[in-house]
C-alpha cells in the first residue's frame, strides 16, 4: 500500500510538471511537442491506472460523481477514433462528402496523417481530463492544481518582461524571443498568450474565493472592518491576491484586443452570476471585480500599456473602407485589422461545411483543405487556421464533433451553475466561479481567434472543465410529506401495527 500511495504522488509530481512544461516551448503549437504531451499524458494515464489495479483499492464514495462526466467524453473522443484515418468506400457511395483516394475508394480525411496527430492529441487531451478525476481527490490536492495553473500564468508575465525588449534574433533553447510592443511570453502570438493568461486568472479567482474570499469588511463597525483587513493582509489570501495582479499586468502587456476584452466581460458576467445565485459569494463578489477594474486594469493597467489596448479598440471597424469605385482601399500598415477581415477566412470556410457537413475533411486538415474555398474577390495569404474555433473544428470534424465538444462544455458549465449555489462548500463555490469565467472567455475568444488549436490553451481549458466534477452536488433535499401521513412510522411499521385493546 506504501508502494502505491508512493507511486501516485510521483504520477502527480509528474503531471504538475507536465501542465508547468506544456506552455514553454511555443505554447507547444509544434508538431514534436504537442505529440510529446500527448504521449506524456497517455502514459500518465496507463501507469495510474495499472497502479489502481495492482493497488486494489476500495472503491470511493465519490466516484459516481464522475459518470456524467464521462459519457459526452467519450463520445467525442470515439467520434474522433470512427472519423479518423482510411475509411474505404466506394467510389460511388457519398462521393460528395469524401475525398477520392488512389486505390478507387474514398478517404474520410484529405490528410491522414494530420488527422491521426490530431486523433492523438485529442486522446490526450481526454487522459487529462481523467488525469484530473483521478487525481484530484481531495480540496488540498485541488487547490495545489490551482495554484499550479496561477504561478503558471506569473511565469509567463516574467518571461514576457524579460524578454519584452530582447535584442532582434535573440533565442533562448526553444523560443525565439521577438523584440515587439506586445508581450509574447513563450508562445509565438500575442493573441494566444493573452488567453492563456485568462485562463491562469480563471484558476487563481477559483482559488482565492474557496479560501474564502478577500476578507472584506463587513457592516459591523470600522474597527472590526479594520481588524478583517488586517487579517487579510497578513493571510495567505494576500499573496494569491498580489499573483492575480501579476497575471493582468501580462494580459495587458499582451495588448489583445478581443483576449482583453473577453477578460471584462467575462469578469462582469461571473460577478452577476456570483450575486445572482450564491449568498455567501455576493460581497465577495462585488469587491473582488471591482478591485480588479479599479486597481488591476485602470491604475495598475495604465503603466504596462492599458491605453494603447484602449486605442486599438477604438481604432477597429467592422469593416474595410472602400474607394469611389467600390473597391477595397489598400490597408496601410499602420491601420488596426477590421473585424470582417480577422473574419473572411471563418466565412469562406462556411462553405466546406456545405460540402462535408458530418464527417468533415478531416482533423487538424484545414491548412490542406481550405486554399479552394478562398475568396477570389479579396487578396488573401496562407491560412492555417479559421480564426474561429468553431468553424475550424467543425470543418475539421464535420458538425456532430462540434456539438460534441459543445456538449462537453454546456454539461460542465450546468454543473458549475449547480456548484455556485453551495453555501456549505467554499470550494465548490471557487471552482465554479473560475470554470465559468473560463467558460465565458474561451467562448468569444475563439469567435475570433484560434485559441484551442493551441495545445497550451487546450490542455488547461480540460484541466479546468475537469475540476467542477471532482466535487460532489449538495443533496436533493427528503420530499415533504404531506398532511395525509403525519405518522413518524415508516409505512411498514403502520401497516403491522394493530387496534388497542378496549
Amino acid at each position: 500500500m506504501r508502494a502505491a500511495v508512493v507511486g501516485e504522488r510521483l504520477l502527480i509530481g509528474l503531471f504538475a510538471i507536465t501542465l508547468l512544461w506544456v506552455p514553454l516551448p511555443l505554447g507547444s503549437n509544434r508538431l514534436w511537442a504537442s505529440s510529446l504531451l500527448a504521449a506524456l499524458l497517455l502514459t500518465l494515464l496507463l501507469a495510474l491506472l495499472v497502479l489502481r489495479c495492482l493497488a486494489r483499492p476500495a472503491a470511493p464514495a465519490t466516484a459516481p460523481r464522475h459518470a456524467a462526466a464521462w459519457w459526452p467524453l467519450g463520445l467525442l473522443a470515439a467520434y474522433a477514433a470512427v472519423v479518423t484515418g482510411q475509411v474505404t468506400l466506394p467510389a460511388d457511395t457519398l462521393h460528395a462528402l469524401f475525398a477520392p483516394g488512389p486505390d478507387g475508394g474514398c478517404w474520410i480525411s484529405v490528410d491522414p496523417f494530420a488527422t491521426r496527430h490530431y486523433l492523438l492529441k485529442t486522446l490526450g487531451f481526454a487522459a487529462a481530463f481523467m488525469l484530473v478525476l483521478l487525481l484530484a481527490t481531495s480540496a488540498a490536492r485541488v487547490q495545489a492544481l490551482l495554484l499550479l495553473l496561477l504561478l503558471s500564468g506569473v511565469s509567463q508575465t516574467a518571461l514576457a518582461v524579460a524578454w519584452h525588449g530582447a535584442p532582434a534574433g535573440f533565442s533562448n533553447l526553444l523560443i525565439d524571443a521577438v523584440s515587439d510592443t506586445r508581450a509574447r511570453g513563450s508562445f509565438a502570438n500575442p493573441d494566444h498568450l493573452a488567453n492563456y493568461m485568462v485562463l491562469c486568472f480563471a484558476a487563481g479567482l477559483a482559488l482565492i474565493l474557496a479560501q474564502g474570499g478577500l476578507g472584506t469588511p463587513a457592516a459591523v463597525g470600522w474597527r472590526q472592518g479594520l481588524a478583517d483587513l488586517l487579517r487579510f493582509v497578513q493571510s495567505p489570501r494576500m499573496l494569491v491576491r498580489v499573483l492575480l495582479v501579476v497575471v493582468v499586468i501580462g494580459l495587458v502587456m499582451t495588448h489583445s484586443r478581443m483576449g482583453n476584452a473577453a477578460f471584462f466581460i467575462a469578469l462582469l458576467v461571473v460577478g452577476l452570476l456570483c450575486v445572482q445565485r450564491s449568498r455567501a459569494l455576493r460581497r465577495m463578489a462585488i469587491w473582488l471585480v471591482a478591485s480588479v477594474l479599479v486597481i488591476d486594469l485602470v491604475v495598475i493597467g495604465q503603466w504596462v500599456g492599458l491605453d494603447r489596448v484602449v486605442d486599438r479598440l477604438s481604432a477597429t471597424s467592422a469593416v474595410a473602407t472602400t474607394d469611389s469605385l467600390g473597391l477595397e482601399a489598400e490597408r496601410p500598415a499602420w491601420r488596426e485589422e477590421t473585424l470582417g477581415e480577422r473574419l473572411r477566412a471563418a466565412g469562406d470556410a462556411l462553405a466546406m461545411l456545405a460540402v462535408r457537413p458530418l464527417a468533415g475533411f478531416g482533423g487538424g486538415t484545414f491548412h490542406v483543405a481550405f486554399p479552394p474555398f478562398k475568396g477570389s474577390e479579396h487578396r488573401l495569404g496562407f491560412y492555417d487556421h479559421a480564426h474561429n474555433d468553431y468553424v475550424e473544428i467543425a470543418a475539421d470534424t464535420g458538425l456532430p464533433g462540434l456539438l460534441l465538444l459543445l456538449l462537453v462544455v454546456a454539461t460542465t458549465a450546468w454543473r458549475a451553475l449547480r456548484l455556485l449555489g453551495r453555501d456549505d462548500d467554499p470550494l465548490a463555490r471557487g471552482v465554479a466561479a473560475g470554470v465559468l469565467m473560463a467558460i465565458v472567455c474561451v467562448a468569444l475568444h475563439s469567435l475570433v481567434d484560434f485559441c484551442l488549436q493551441i495545445s497550451a490553451n487546450a490542455l488547461t481549458f480540460t484541466v479546468l472543465l475537469a475540476l467542477p466534477w471532482c466535487t460532489p452536488l449538495p443533496a436533493a433535499p427528503h420530499p415533504r410529506r404531506t398532511t395525509h401521513d403525519r405518522s413518524p412510522l415508516p409505512p411498514v411499521a403502520r401497516r403491522r401495527r394493530r387496534p388497542a385493546e378496549p
